[in-house]
């Protein structure tokens, strides 16, 4: 069972419609909402007042099936964001392309956009307790690096 389903069952069970427990919990009603269809987390402090309000334990409200559902969620995600980063790269080089082949600069503008975007989507493209330890940093540097290789052998037509 997900946690949204549990924290719904508590509260039929508690006999509280999601305003309710919302007020008590100091979050809005779409927020909760938003909790029992398993579309995002309550924070640790509003988990505490939920297992209080409810009658249970954390243990109860929180159990392992739960943490491998938001751990499966988020490797759906971050495949996701891993097929944007490379479509997003793939047309970062069809701009620089264009650029260089028909010698239009104006090219180099969606270039810019395509790596900007290529950028974002492969900081994502790792699930959140992932990205934590790796060193994001240095694979922006050798991106940027390449990527003003390509601006600059594509401005200064060089073969």
């Amino acid at each position: 069972m997900t946690f949204g389903e549990k924290l719904k069952n508590y509260r039929i069970r508690e006999g509280l419609t999601q305003q309710e427990l919302a007020d008590r919990l100091f979050v809005t009603r779409a927020a909760v909402s938003k909790w029992e269809r398993d579309l995002g987390y309550p924070g640790i402090d509003s988990l505490c007042l939920i297992a209080k309000a409810m009658h249970c334990t954390l243990d109860e409200l929180l159990s392992d099936d739960d943490g491998e559902n938001a751990r499966r969620m988020e490797e759906r995600r971050a495949r996701r964001m891993y097929i944007f980063a490379v479509a997003a790269f793939a047309a970062a080089l069809l701009f620089a392309l264009l650029a260089y082949f028909l010698q239009q600069s104006l090219w180099l503008i969606g270039t810019g956009c395509a790596a900007a975007a290529y950028l974002l989507f492969a900081y994502f493209s790792k699930p959140r307790w992932k990205r934590l330890s790796s060193n994001a940093i240095c694979r922006i540097a050798v991106f940027l690096v390449v990527l003003a290789l390509v601006i600059g052998v594509t401005v200064a037509g060089i073969v």
